[in-house]
């Protein structure tokens, strides 16, 4: 049986962790792995909500279109098997603390608890619409969503959060699976819901298996402690006075602060985690909505418009979740025992520059540079006119004829995952997607990771010509050696021709069979595929 782990995506920044996290599942970075994801924000109608559906769909689609039919596999792209659900606390109807509280049937009937909320919550607070989240009103948001979980647990009708609880409950009882949480310390829900999400949980899977279920006894609980590394448009005061409360980004670093301090003090929130990963940046010049500023004039709190650029600080948080699921668990279980957590970081070179090692270590520095780098070969070699997958589906490619079978839905499917993984063609113009964004965040040039002409194409046509076979990795670091010559007559030299005779090749070695003991024609393809690109660029 694969492997359950068990990620929560808190708020809007853990969205985007999360979309980071199925990037890294497309590499091949979770092998034989069954990953449950519970996306959880207040604000249903978020950007960053509605992008991470489409990457999760796109993934889960190009795997195949029968969610029965997907299963986890290993050395391959699309590796892991997700299973996806997300959760918003119900504030249609009732969207203000006020309402939700009952404040004014509670003045008349219990005037003291109306008196000990008016003692911690200003008014403003109590009024602020809820359904954009908590707006860094931490003391408001952790009684609301710990709330929020346990109602869900007792409804009587299903929810996704009750399907996730589910699955946890039962690998609690047959084992001890890992739980990692995903979200930031400076915001409203992510900073409101990590410390008390594991006894919410906890409780809440209690209540549905009528106190059998002991979660957080038997589960190992890790997340990221994600401080301020982004600022946003300051809101005028007619907009502080429509929405009585808006998170401010001149406030984040403060907030980082003191929620350092209170993680560094609090016994509750460190015997209930076993790992504390610790992330953020030496400034706050990321502006994450700067390509749409020229549209939007206004402060935005939530909605469909707070759709917010990925930022590399996401893939780290989403390696951390990694480390945390191959820790040795004799680690985890001496933390368990003695009611502790140890709190982790890895520090960047001062040269700016971001190495591989970075984000996942020395030991795992090759493997994460080689996943990564062919994804992106992968990426272009179905992103142009002349999409290779779907050319072999069609039977197009004379010489390739075993995968006419598959089904044309995952070809679509793919294609629009890797418009979100890199580019997206619009005629011949580009529009960024994820490793863009991610290459734009860490300064551009040579900053990060891959070769800086990659990210130098305008237009869709000279992406196609440029030269991924010899500069996809940078002249320096892992990867520098990893590269493939091109064939052809004189000028007409070809990336292609190379990549389609090494992809037979393998198809036909007799050593090199464990693509055809895939079921899925779709994924047999991408396993032959992942390993042609890895005797190309030498990495076998």
């Amino acid at each position: 049986m694969p492997t359950p782990f068990f990620v929560l995506g808190i708020g809007g920044t853990g969205m985007r962790c999360i979309e980071s996290l199925i990037h890294l599942c497309a590499m091949g970075m979770f092998d034989d792995t069954d990953i449950h994801l519970l996306a959880l924000d207040t604000d249903k109608n978020n950007g960053n909500f509605s992008r991470l559906k489409e990457v999760k769909e796109a993934y889960c689609n190009a795997k195949g279109s029968k969610e029965a039919d997907r299963v986890a596999l290993s050395n391959t792209f699309f590796s892991a098997n997700l299973k996806y659900y997300e959760f918003s606390p119900n504030y249609e109807q009732k969207s203000t603390f006020r309402a939700v509280f009952g404040y004014d049937d509670t003045h008349y009937h219990n005037r003291e608890e109306a008196d000990l909320a008016d003692l911690v919550f200003s008014n403003n607070v109590q009024n602020f619409n809820l359904r954009h989240g908590y707006r860094a009103q931490t003391h408001l948001g952790s009684m609301m969503m710990y709330h929020s979980i346990i109602e869900a647990a007792q409804s009587p009708r299903d929810n996704d959060l009750k399907r996730f609880l589910s699955r946890l409950t039962t690998a609690a009882q047959n084992g001890q699976p890992r739980v990692f949480i995903l979200g930031s310390v400076f915001g409203g829900t992510g900073a409101s819901s990590i410390p008390i999400i594991p006894q919410a949980i906890s409780r809440a899977a209690g209540i549905m298996s009528n106190g059998v279920a002991n979660v957080l006894s038997n589960a190992y609980f890790g997340s990221t402690l994600l401080t301020a590394y982004f600022t946003f448009k300051a809101p005028t005061g007619s907009e502080l006075s429509n929405q009585k409360v808006i998170a401010t980004s001149d406030k984040f670093a403060l907030n980082s602060q003191v929620a350092m301090m209170f993680y560094n003090d609090d016994k509750t929130v460190a015997s209930t985690y076993q790992k504390f990963y610790m992330l953020g940046t030496s400034g706050l010049d990321w502006d994450p909505m700067q390509k749409q500023s020229d549209r939007i004039t206004e402060t935005i709190t939530g909605g469909e418009q707070q759709k917010n650029d990925s930022h590399y600080i996401e893939l780290l948080a989403a390696c951390a979740a990694l480390s945390f699921y191959r820790m040795d668990e004799s680690q985890l279980k001496d933390n368990k025992t003695q009611n502790q957590t140890d709190y982790m970081y890895r520090a960047i070179s001062d040269t700016g520059k971001l190495d591989f090692q970075d984000f996942v270590g020395k030991d795992m520095a090759k493997d994460f540079a080689q996943r990564f780098g062919m994804l992106i070969a992968f990426s272009l070699f179905c992103n142009g006119e002349d999409n290779f997958v779907e050319s072999v589906r069609s039977g197009d490619q004379k010489e390739i004829q075993e995968f006419t079978e598959m089904d044309v839905t995952q070809v679509t499917n793919l294609r629009n995952y890797f418009n979100l993984f890199f580019v997206k063609a619009v005629g011949d113009t580009l529009q960024e997607g994820w490793l863009r964004q991610l290459h734009r965040s860490a300064g551009g040039g040579d900053s990060f990771l891959f070769h800086a002409a990659l990210f130098s194409p305008t237009s869709f046509r000279e992406l196609m010509k440029y030269d991924w076979n010899d500069k996809l990795y940078r002249n320096e670091g892992v990867g520098k050696d990893n590269k493939y010559s091109k064939t052809g007559i004189l000028l007409n030299k070809s990336k292609f021709d190379p990549f389609k005779k090494t992809l037979i090749s393998v198809r036909d070695d007799s050593q090199k069979q464990a693509w055809n003991q895939i079921s899925n024609k779709g994924e047999q393809l991408y396993k032959l595929i992942f390993d042609t690109l890895a005797k190309l660029y030498k990495f076998n």
